[in-house]
């Protein structure tokens, strides 16, 4: 039975079989009726079926599961060799991957000179994606024209006769092929080619599963390969709190070994660190940052004294699966230490130099009164006027001094508050009085208003002097940039809210710079314009103060409409501060 015979049964067997296959009729005068022989041939053959089956089932590594199977196959069908082929990297040739019968010298000149796809049996296979095979190479008719002298003496050396190749197919398509060869003539039975096919099939299976994991391996080894060269930190933990990664970095900025941590939960490190305090001494470390309060994507900074100082910007990243299954979340450590101590020397600086400048601005700003007041001597036009923007200009330069030195006390954690019962209103009105006094040289083409509520507002906890600056700062800010109209100061109390609005019809902020207002330094692109001295740190002085009062700053603004600010503070007494933060 030749390729041409292959080639004339696939159409009727197809149809039985339901696949895309050719295979073997059986031989003419071979009778329809299975004989006793036979029905045992095809129990042992579906008892060899199943011990593949099982070989799938036990074993991992794809070789050991390719040999087992080829053994169990060549024994079952009676073939002299059994192997498999597997395609090289480019996808043009196929090796001998895996055997049974064959001598290693053959498997590894199969390696060196693997066969051309569409070249001999296997080639032939793997490129049409179809069994190739004859029960008789030497006699065939249709192969003896193909076969040189030198093809007969190599057969006849090998002493093989009939040969069955399939291909070995999956998802992905053709992977290789499976080949059995028989020492004498062996017409293939239609039960066997079945056998056969489903056996190259899981051997597909084998292969393409080793494949992904092969795939899955080296993705995974990559992953842990950048991971553990990271700069920062990185901590896992699974949805119970179990540390399930330590990378290097980690290890390096907590003084904590991997070994000591990874597969442990909380509960069971705090055990260690009872049990070893001298071997476990930084445990603590890892305590502290898995009790963080940190919410999902946020960042919080965060320092370990011992065994030596470092300060981390520690953030919390959930971590889902593909259905979106909670799988745990990470802490990355990012070690802002060298930024810390920069930030703190350059604040010493401000504060120092703020401090300097502060005695001198003040004697200047006596002295300039002195003169203007005329208490010792009289002024024409002219030097009253220069002398009354050099007194404007030191009065901007005292107010940068006190904004410089208010930033450097509260970033010190120096700018302490002392939180008692207070009248908003009676704390507004007094820094309005001052604002808005004709003697201040505010008033210009503005009109005030403060707006008296028609009964008592009911008191919240503030420090009254840190207040004081808040309401001054965005009270100034909006009569710097209203060069005519009004400044309006009302309440509303809402809830269990109570805010001070303060509302003008200034050259208001554009859209897309809002965002930005309460970060240092930070000034509107027209504000620029309207007013070139600026320090842009008001704003952030003022949100800063209401955020240790446990309120908030909101804003409504259009370009050229004006602005509403609004300082919200909270009635609830569970949510007011009390006693003493920072630095007292």
């Amino acid at each position: 039975m030749g390729e041409r015979n292959f080639k004339k049964n696939s159409k009727t067997n197809n149809r039985k079989i339901g696949r895309t296959i050719a295979i073997a009729a059986k031989p003419k005068g071979i009778s329809a009726i299975h004989s006793e022989k036979e029905h045992r041939k095809q129990q042992k053959l579906l008892v060899a079926l199943e011990q593949v089956s099982k070989t799938l089932t036990v074993e991992v590594d794809l070789h050991k599961i390719l040999e087992d199977m080829a053994k169990i196959i060549a024994k079952a069908v009676g073939a002299k060799w059994v192997n498999f082929w597997e395609l090289t990297p480019d996808k043009k040739a196929v090796f001998i991957s895996a055997h049974y019968g064959m001598t290693n010298a053959y498997m590894e000149h199969s390696r060196k000179y693997p066969i051309r796809l569409g070249t001999a049996w296997i080639g032939r296979t793997v490129k049409s994606g179809k069994a190739w095979g004859t029960s008789d190479i030497l006699t065939d008719p249709n192969l003896i024209k193909d076969l040189g002298p030198k093809w007969r003496t190599a057969i006849r050396r090998q002493d093989y006769r009939a040969l069955l190749c399939l291909p070995t197919v999956s998802k992905r398509g053709v992977v290789g092929g499976m080949c059995l060869y028989f020492p004498g003539v062996h017409p293939f039975t239609d039960f066997e080619m079945r056998l056969a096919t489903v056996a190259a099939n899981q051997a597909a299976t084998a292969i393409t599963n080793a494949q992904i994991f092969s795939d899955l391996a080296a993705e995974r080894n990559k992953t842990i390969a950048i991971v553990n060269s990271l700069a920062d930190g990185i901590i896992m933990y699974d949805p119970e709190g179990r540390v399930t990664f330590f990378n290097p970095r980690a290890e390096e900025l907590l003084w904590v070994p991997r070994k000591l941590v990874e597969g442990r939960n909380l509960a069971d490190i705090r055990l260690q660190q009872k049990r070893r305090p001298k071997e476990t001494a930084f445990l603590e470390n890892i305590i502290s940052i898995s009790t963080l309060p940190v919410n999902d994507f946020e960042t919080k900074e965060f320092s370990i004294a011992a065994p030596q100082k470092i300060s981390f910007q520690v953030a919390k990243l959930p971590v889902r699966g593909v259905g979106n299954e909670n799988l745990g979340h990470v802490a990355v450590l990012h070690d802002i230490t060298r930024e810390k101590e920069s930030e703190e020397m350059k604040l010493n600086f401000v504060s120092v130099a703020s401090h300097q400048l502060r005695t001198p601005l003040s004697e200047i700003k006596w002295a300039l009164a002195t003169v203007l007041n005329q208490d010792v001597g009289p002024l024409n036009e002219e030097q009253k006027n220069i002398l009354g923007k050099t007194h404007t200009t030191n009065d901007y330069l005292i107010r940068l001094v006190s904004d410089l030195l208010d930033v450097s006390r509260i970033e010190e954690g120096r700018f302490g508050y002392v939180f008692k019962r207070v009248q908003l209103y009676d704390a507004v009105r007094e820094v309005f009085e001052e604002i808005s006094h004709p003697a201040g040289g505010r008033r210009r083409q503005l009109s005030f208003v403060l707006e008296k509520p028609d009964r008592a507002l009911p008191p919240i906890s503030a420090d009254a002097s840190k207040l004081r600056i808040a309401i001054f700062n965005i009270l100034d800010n909006a009569v710097k940039y209203t060069p005519k109209g009004s400044v309006q100061i009302s309440f509303r109390v809402s809830g269990k809210t109570l805010s001070c609005i303060v509302k003008d019809t200034g050259i208001g902020i554009p859209r897309d710079q809002q965002k930005f207002i309460f970060q240092k330094f930070f000034r509107a692109r027209n504000a620029i314009r309207v007013q070139t001295e600026g320090s842009g740190l008001g704003l952030w002085i003022a949100n800063e103060v209401m955020e240790r009062h446990k309120g908030i700053v909101t804003v409504e603004s259009a370009e050229n409409k004006g602005s509403s600010f609004s300082l919200n503070f909270p009635l609830d007494p569970r949510d007011m501060p009390r006693g003493k933060v920072e630095g007292l």
